[in-house]
């Protein structure tokens, strides 16, 4: 085999392997447009961080008198099935986002579940008989997640949309609120 023939054999299998690992880099594609795990981190540390950066709480500081928000479950209204632990946990990742709680330590803000919440904990677990003994919200913090669905040539599209608020619980009026949307692709046919 001349040298020539030889070197280029070796540079296409040189290509080819090279480019291998390089074939799952591209775009995500799916089968599916449920929401995954890594959606949700996504949302709630965006919604976390809209929340820290708000004019509401610019003001706040840490020895200021506390205000304790009570956290709601999200409200499903997108076309998936979303079970209601999974709904407690998505308002669980955006209080738990880094940014969150930095807001406890530095504008006095306390996030805590709702008292029917808590009766169901304690009728549960009798560890929680105690907790929540000197908790008395000032807000409420909900959320709701919605989806709008596209079937085309090239496959289904859905939209999602989380929004959350906080109502002032004195004077029954929102005080913040905060949104994030996220479109998730599938591809291939129906019934596969």
């Amino acid at each position: 085999m001349p040298a020539s023939r030889w070197f280029a054999a070796f540079l296409a299998v040189a290509l080819v392997l090279c480019s291998a690992p390089l074939a799952g880099c591209g775009a995500r594609q799916s089968r599916s447009t449920r929401l995954a795990t890594d959606d949700v981190l996504v949302a709630s540390t965006s919604l976390a961080q809209q929340l820290a950066g708000s004019d509401w709480l610019a003001t706040r500081h840490a020895n200021d008198e506390p205000w304790i928000i009570a956290i709601d479950r999200v409200e499903n209204l997108s076309s998936d099935v979303i079970p209601v632990g999974e709904q407690w946990l998505m308002v669980e990742r955006v209080r738990a986002a880094l940014p969150m709680q930095s807001l406890s330590q530095d504008r006095a803000v306390r996030f805590v579940i709702p008292a029917e919440r808590l009766r169901q904990l304690r009728e549960r677990e009798p560890e929680f008989a105690e907790a929540g003994a000197v908790r008395k919200p000032t807000h409420r913090m909900g959320g709701t997640i919605r989806s709008v669905t596209r079937v085309g040539d090239g496959g289904r599209t859905d939209l999602y949309r989380w929004e959350f608020e906080i109502e002032d619980l004195t004077a029954g009026e929102t005080v913040w609120s905060g949104q994030y949307e996220i479109k998730r692709l599938a591809y291939g046919r129906s019934w596969d």
